[in-house]
């Protein structure tokens, strides 16, 4: 592969405030500048500067509405790719393809075993099959491999990291990303809702209202309703850790004789390590990925040793990937077509 090297920018040098409003909002996006100045010791308009900063500088990658669309009838598949006899040109153009399609939700770039990180959704395996099939049809000489798994149950872990506390928040919800009967049915209202808050979890109930014809009461409800129904589980953010001077690495993980015991021993490990943010079970050629975000190199290192000691009589395999780039994340990518979306200028609103 040719890399397409992430050039990071200038590092933003945050402080004890700064940290802990990321915290805040890592908890709960969606929470008002107002909430989170009483936690952190600040003032509503002093909150809103650094949120501001912190978005500006490219910290915040995005305000981010965690969804169980297992609920609507989707499966999400995380597959890997491996490039092979390609340009940056070409590299560029797939990635820009795998960006616009709107059937995909995360694409990231990485060094390591494999170059590409993709989250696909379809309501079946025959749409699968479609997706890949076009895909193929249009690069598939350029990928020397692929790895297709199923996400079956995935949890965002709080980023505990950024206040030195030990998983003190708790443990959110977790998303059912595989097949699920119990699905929920949506008016032409929720979806566009939904696809507003997938852009950006902190968009304010008074500018989604104005930009589907509704009022911000009625669009209250409905999100209060799509809550309660399971379908918006969290509200997080998701960051560029680089700005931080933090590395995002993905470890892939192959297991052997994993029973209930053993994963639920391996899913308390992932939950009370500061650094590991996100787990995610998976079917196929891998059984689980996590992801983590590391300041130093040894601290990685010190991880794999810890996994691989203590879990050394189910783990069969891993594989580390350095997260270089991150193109795409949006959890509900199918429903944003033809919406009138905010400009880059109103990408988020400080004072929800």
């Amino acid at each position: 592969m040719v890399k397409n090297i992430y050039i990071k920018e200038k590092q933003l040098n945050l402080d004890k405030k700064d940290r802990q409003i990321l915290y805040e909002l890592d908890l709960d996006a969606r929470q008002p500048a107002s909430r989170v100045a009483k936690k952190v010791g600040l003032s509503p308009e002093g909150v809103n500067y650094r949120i501001k900063k912190l978005a500006g500088s490219g910290v915040i990658f995005k305000f981010m509405t965690i969804m169980d669309t297992a609920k609507l009838g989707y499966t999400t598949y995380k597959v890997f790719f491996r490039f092979q006899n390609t340009t940056i040109e070409i590299e560029e153009e797939i990635i820009r393809y795998l960006t616009e399609h709107k059937y995909i939700q995360y694409v990231s770039t990485s060094e390591g075993m494999f170059d590409l990180n993709i989250n696909f959704m379809a309501r079946s395996a025959e749409e699968l099959d479609t997706i890949l099939s076009e895909l193929n049809a249009r690069y598939g000489q350029y990928f020397a491999e692929c790895d297709l798994n199923i996400m079956v149950k995935t949890h965002f872990f709080c980023r505990d990291y950024l206040v030195a506390e030990n998983r003190a928040s708790g443990l959110r919800k977790p998303v059912y990303s595989g097949s699920n009967p119990d699905t929920v049915e949506l008016d032409g209202e929720d979806e566009k809702i939904l696809a507003i808050l997938a852009k950006n979890a902190r968009v304010s109930l008074a500018n989604i209202a104005g930009r589907i014809g509704m009022s911000p009461d009625a669009v209250g409800a409905r999100i209060k309703k799509l809550e309660v129904a399971g379908i918006i589980q969290n509200y997080i953010l998701f960051l560029n850790p680089e700005q931080m001077g933090y590395s995002f690495y993905t470890i892939l993980l192959r297991f052997r004789n994993l029973d209930a015991e053993n994963e639920g021993k391996f899913f308390q490990f992932c939950r009370q390590n500061p650094n590991i943010w996100f787990y995610t079970k998976l079917l196929g050629p891998w059984n689980a990925a996590v992801n983590l975000d590391i300041a130093e190199h040894n601290t990685l290192k010190e991880i794999v040793m810890i996994i691989k000691r203590e879990f050394s009589d189910i783990l069969s395999g891993y594989s580390i990937m350095l997260s270089v780039k991150r193109d795409k994340f949006d959890q509900y990518p199918m429903g944003a077509q033809g919406l009138p979306f905010a400009s880059k200028k109103r990408a988020f609103s400080l004072g929800l």
